[in-house]
């Protein structure tokens, strides 16, 4: 089972001032991935670190069949309700990320969406991580991953350790995300907002395919 100490920092991380609170809106890639010229098809969909939901609730809103799984339990509650306002039912869990399979997550997801997940995990952990999403994913599945370069508490994540770590996947690509798109997701402290207003966390979105 997930480490109790891990469990209580990320509480704690999710509290914290440094710690965006999550806006409703999902994030531009993905409404592009969903919605855009090239759009996926509709099928199976995995939203790790779901926090309150906004990914998840966007895409039960589009017609896929979404899991939500995140650490923090209060906010898979709050995750719960506000599915249940929207009038959707993605499948929403609290628990470990790198555990799927005893959360009764199996393969076939061919979207993965972290926004903001990978990139708060030890390293110790991340190649966890890894053989645990690449086990849910279907053949050519596609995972979107946002993450920060530089934080003062988390470790971050850049492309190299992406391409290092994830054999049998693509890195499609790597595209630095400007602070202000990153204010529409979330807002927290007026230091936060500073913080990414002068792109002190280097914020990154990468894309990966398996293969």
């Amino acid at each position: 089972m997930a480490n109790l100490v891990g469990t209580a920092l990320m509480n704690l991380l999710y509290r914290s001032p440094f710690n965006p609170k999550s806006t409703d809106n999902p994030d531009d890639a993905l409404v592009d991935l969903v919605e855009g010229p090239d759009a996926l098809p509709r099928r199976r969909a995995l939203d790790l670190g779901c926090g309150h939901g906004r990914h998840s609730i966007y895409l039960a809103r589009q017609g896929w069949d979404v899991t939500g799984i995140d650490i923090v339990g209060h906010a898979v509650a709050t995750a719960r309700a506000k599915a249940a306002e929207a009038g959707v039912s993605p499948r929403l869990i609290a628990g470990d990320v790198t555990e799927l399979t005893q959360l009764g997550v199996t393969g076939g997801h061919s979207l993965i969406v972290d926004a903001g997940c990978f990139h708060g995990l030890p390293s110790r952990i991340r190649q966890r991580y890894v053989t645990a999403v690449t086990g849910a994913a279907s053949p050519g599945a596609t995972l979107l991953m946002l993450g920060l370069a530089r934080h003062p508490v988390i470790k971050g994540v850049t492309a190299d350790e992406l391409r290092q770590r994830f054999r049998g996947w693509e890195l499609v690509r790597a595209v630095s995300v400007a602070g202000d798109e990153m204010l529409r997701y979330g807002d927290g402290s007026p230091l936060l907002r500073r913080a990414f207003e002068k792109g002190w966390f280097d914020p990154w979105r990468y894309q990966l395919r398996r293969a």
